[in-house]
């Protein structure tokens, strides 16, 4: 299960592929987004709410009353060339009727750099725990922060996830670097890599796998705003024991600018894939590609739609086709109130079962979050709600749709922009 953006201060940064982006009509947009300069900023936040089914509970009564506390750190330094982002959050949310607690902590770091006219890099980690999915229910924004004007969107490692963790508990760490190239005015060059280790506890069902992902491709413009290319993409994935798979896919790409602020990428292509469990080994062929529409970072909005196909996507069971979609949207209302609320769907169908535990033919997780928040008298009180809302099917018994609600206070230490 991927985790809904954990925290969309890296939106457009991590929901488009590697690659530079599509050529845009006017340059001077990038005035529109934040100036040069730092922000760092905490907020300590507590409030008190309602969920339905915070365990996930198949049937009975399990809605509960819940108070949280949570403390968000940000630091991003934007220069002409750079930009560094670093954030960190942590929640608890204590249950009543002995539900109990459920912590969640992420931790990310990126730079982007254009390290000359013609040559752009760039490099992120993270490392993430979440216990019963509850950073699903979260919408965590920060400032928008753009990338360097030219540079390239750094890509999500994978576009799947694990489909346990909403019971379970999840530990994440991964890391990615890329760069492009520019080879003349119309020809650049792309390559991306990185490693993810996901570990996923799931009462007595215990289950880890790393995974190494690699891209390379080629881009041609062929108009002010149009660039079509190739890229291949490469991905092995090794699980705790004899198990592994491995895909490769070839594909088309456009970039397309549709707006002055508004960008299309896309890609598409087969995919041919190999699992092994040690001693037996299994071909599969499909098409895997992804479709990307993102606006450009501003000072009052941003917006990202995402959607994407794969043929081998690892989760804590094995490999298994994968189609994923989400939106994010980010709008400050005025100087004193802003709205935040993301969407997001998986479907995974056709497993290949590479360790013992938990089978499945098919499961479907939805959720969606939005946050609304308004400063008290321009100063650092802000006071706000969230709403949230789960709902994941499977093979045999669901558990039922849970609807969260909560109201909150926040202070802010540090900048106040």
């Amino acid at each position: 299960m991927s985790t809904m953006a954990l925290v969309i201060a890296l939106a457009a940064q991590a929901t488009a592929p590697s690659g530079p982006p599509a050529p845009a009509t006017d340059t001077s947009t990038a005035s529109t987004g934040p100036q040069v300069g730092t922000l760092t900023f905490v907020d300590l936040d507590a409030g008190v709410g309602y969920s339905t089914n915070p365990v996930q509970r198949n049937s009975g009564s399990s809605g509960a009353g819940y108070g949280r506390f949570s403390v968000r750190g940000v630091h991003t330094r934007v220069s002409t060339r750079t930009t560094t982002s670093i954030s960190a959050f942590a929640q608890e949310a204590v249950y009543s009727r002995r539900n109990g607690g459920q912590l969640s902590a992420d931790l990310r770091a990126s730079h982007t750099a254009r390290v000359s006219e013609r040559f752009s890099v760039y490099g992120s980690a993270q490392g993430s725990f979440d216990k019963g999915g509850q950073l699903d229910t979260r919408v965590l924004a920060s400032p928008g922060v753009p990338i360097v004007p030219g540079d390239i969107q750094p890509p999500v490692i994978l576009p799947g996830g694990d489909i346990l963790s909403l019971s379970g508990r999840q530990y994440r760490l991964m890391a990615s670097v890329g760069g492009s190239y520019v080879l003349s005015a119309r020809d650049s060059m792309n390559f991306s890599s990185g490693i993810q280790h996901v570990v996923s506890k799931n009462g007595s069902f215990d289950t880890r796998y790393t995974t190494i992902p690699l891209s390379i491709g080629y881009d041609r413009t062929l108009s002010v705003r149009t660039a079509v290319g190739v890229q291949a993409v490469y991905q092995h994935t090794d699980y705790n024991g004899p198990s592994s798979f491995e895909s490769f896919s070839p594909r088309l790409t456009l970039r397309q600018a549709l707006s002055e602020r508004m960008n299309l990428s896309a890609s598409l292509g087969p995919s041919f894939s190999s699992s092994s469990n040690g001693s037996t080994t299994r071909h599969s062929t499909g098409i895997a590609g992804d479709l990307n529409v993102c606006s450009a970072t501003g000072e009052r909005s941003s917006f990202c739609g995402t959607l994407g196909i794969s043929q081998q996507a690892a989760t804590s069971v094995g490999a298994t086709k994968s189609i994923t979609a989400g939106l994010s949207y980010s709008r400050r209302l005025d100087a004193n109130q802003t709205l935040r609320l993301a969407v997001d769907a998986n479907r995974y169908s056709r497993p290949t079962l590479l360790v013992t535990g938990p089978s499945f033919s098919h499961a479907t997780y939805v959720r969606a979050a939005a946050d609304y928040s308004r400063r008290i008298d321009g100063g650092r009180w802000f006071g706000g709600a969230t709403l949230a809302a789960r709902k994941f099917t499977q093979t045999g018994p669901d558990p039922k749709m849970d609807f969260s609600g909560s109201l909150f206070i926040r202070y802010r230490l540090g900048d106040i922009k």
